[in-house]
């Protein structure tokens, strides 16, 4: 007796039904992507669900409809309409094509099918259970088709036991639909449940309609649009600025040639193009649709068809990383087609960028009456920060315009700068966070291949610990690759004769040694990355601090110089530098609205 057998086909079914059919949402899924195939320009999904499962799923569009022959044929296994020979795999333009879901479906739950074409004057109506044609008859029905699976799993309760809690199921379902929606704003989209609208989509081809009528007006107004790379990927979409930010990349909706996918290495290098702009193990929200030839992508791979595989693939993720972070340089995209925070950041008149500070007692505010208490070192501390951080490539004295700020309020905390913007919104500066992000933003632009070391006149002296010590021993290489010459002195001193060029003077030797100790924390990896964290350290160590008096000209210097920087505005650990109340805003929280 052989030990190896073929199975029967009912088995064989159930086999293929897991593979497609994961839960509810798989369902809804393949009912919605079959609509979409049929060129529906209206779809409506119900959902029936009690306190321990969705009950019954109901698909209805106004696509193109089936014959009563076509009816019957879809519920076999490997019937489609989408392909007709393996040729045809290698350039697939449907989100359907294996004729497997609806063959699927049907063996595990009961389904009703309604179904006619827009010339037949009577339509088909099949009842299914376990697979098998239990009922066929002819109905009255309107163009299009409709499908109603319940009872999923009912044949095979050990897949049923498995299932999450309702909540988690509908959860996946909206989230889905979500997507699914998005991906396809050309198409109205109702998802109900209970009787209760969930949402609806205008299927006006306005994406930016489409996201407002999902998530709300509040979103929608922060979208900023996808600014194509020349020669680059075609990509279309939004992102969202300022940054509401999230802990997984679920946020992050992505589609190609309209189909919405999953992809790790996607999200990765959509979050990579915003820099340093987000938190570390932060994501953006963003939708993008990627359009690619169909023969570049590989889109049998997988059983849910919602990964994909691209024949270039580090060139679309190359690619998508620079139209992102292109989309987020350009000082033309932002909310409204107005600048990065809708014209209330938008800059101090017409100023002296480069001011000299006279000699003599009256060079600091804190001699003049009305001022607050400033010591003369503390000024000229913060003022000689400032002033290395004024466009080096204006000359001293030009006249340059940034964007308007009516009027600069005060501080608060010696941390906050308080200002007026153009239409009335006030704005709230975090001043380390402000100057972090501009000399950040100086330092990338100096850096161009390799990072170049800046010499110093009298080398500084560092006191390290043995394990700081073998540290710097250990990472010698990699520390002369980010700049630093650094010799040991005998004991637990170590000469530092040069550091990473800052385009300023680096001499205070506590910065010096928090800088080489934080690139040796992380000094390993790619050499962009490498230049990133040396610039971000410096960045940190030289900026403005908080608790740091600032006299009404160097906070009227720090706005200037920030907003003239613009978008994105964080420093380079992601937190926010800027936040806008507007009126509205404001009469919320007096609940004057």
């Amino acid at each position: 007796m052989t030990m190896i057998h073929i199975l029967d086909e009912e088995t064989v079914s159930h086999i293929a039904a897991g593979e497609v059919v994961e839960r509810p949402a798989s369902v809804v899924k393949e009912l919605v992507e079959n609509a979409i195939d049929a060129s529906a320009q209206r779809i409506r999904v119900e959902i029936r669900s009690d306190g321990s499962f969705v009950r019954k799923m109901t698909v209805s569009d106004d696509g193109t409809g089936m014959t009563a022959d076509d009816a019957s044929l879809a519920f076999r296994q490997h019937a489609t309409s989408k392909i007709r020979s393996a040729d045809d795999l290698l350039e697939v333009a449907t989100l359907g094509f294996r004729g497997e879901a609806l063959a699927s479906i049907a063996a595990v739950s009961e389904v009703v099918l309604t179904t006619r074409r827009k010339d037949d004057l009577v339509g088909t109506r099949l009842h299914l259970s376990g697979g098998v044609v239990t009922r066929a008859s002819e109905t009255g029905a309107p163009p299009g088709t409709t499908i109603s699976v319940s009872d999923l799993f009912f044949n095979t309760p050990a897949r049923r036991k498995f299932l999450r809690t309702v909540s988690t199921e509908l959860a996946h379902i909206f989230d889905l639909m979500e997507r699914i929606a998005l991906s396809h704003p050309e198409i109205s989209f109702t998802l109900i449940h209970q009787e209760k609208e969930k949402f609806t989509t205008s299927g006006r081809e306005d994406l930016v309609e489409t996201i407002q009528e999902i998530f709300g007006s509040d979103l929608a107004r922060r979208l900023i649009p996808i600014v194509p790379v020349q020669g680059g990927l075609m990509v279309t979409g939004y992102l969202a600025y300022p940054l509401p930010v999230h802990r997984s990349g679920r946020s992050t909706y992505l589609s190609v040639n309209g189909r919405q996918i999953i992809s790790q290495p996607l999200v990765r290098a959509i979050r990579e193009g915003f820099g340093t702009s987000l938190p570390k193990d932060r994501f953006p929200f963003a939708v993008l649709d990627i359009r690619l030839d169909p023969g570049e992508i590989d889109v049998n791979v997988h059983p849910t068809k919602r990964e994909v595989r691209f024949r270039k693939e580090r060139d679309v993720i190359d690619s998508l990383r620079k139209t992102v972070w292109s989309t987020l340089s350009d000082p033309m995209t932002a909310p409204g087609g107005a600048t990065a925070i809708e014209k209330g950041a938008v800059g101090l008149k017409k100023r002296h960028l480069h001011t000299r500070v006279a000699e003599g007692a009256a060079s600091y505010p804190g001699m003049d009456a009305g001022e607050p208490e400033f010591s003369k070192r503390d000024y000229e501390r913060s003022d000689h920060k400032l002033r290395q951080t004024e466009l080096a490539d204006v000359p001293a004295g030009t006249e340059t315009t940034s964007p308007h700020v009516r009027r600069v309020l005060g501080q608060v905390h010696g941390t906050y700068i308080l200002a007026e913007g153009e239409d009335g919104d006030l704005l709230i500066i975090d001043q380390h966070a402000a100057h972090e992000k501009i000399v950040f933003d100086a330092l990338m632009k100096k850096r161009e291949g390799v990072v170049s070391s800046q010499h110093l006149l009298v080398p500084v002296m560092v006191q390290l610990s043995h394990r700081d010590a073998a540290l710097v021993r250990d990472a010698s290489g990699d520390l002369h690759a980010a700049g630093f010459v650094i010799e040991p002195f005998g004991g637990d001193s170590w000469a530092v004769q040069a550091v990473p060029a800052a385009g300023w003077k680096m001499d205070d030797p506590d910065d010096i040694q928090s800088l080489l100790l934080e690139v040796i924390e992380g000094i390993r990896g790619p050499a962009t990355d490498r230049q990133m964290r040396v610039c971000m350290t410096i960045a940190c160590r030289t900026a403005i601090k908080g608790s740091t008096l600032l006299s009404q000209e160097q906070m009227e210097r720090l706005i200037s110089q920030l907003l003239y920087a613009g978008p994105p505005f964080t420093c380079p650990h992601g937190r926010p530098a800027l936040a806008r109340f507007t009126d509205v805003d404001l009469g919320h929280l007096f609940q004057r609205r």
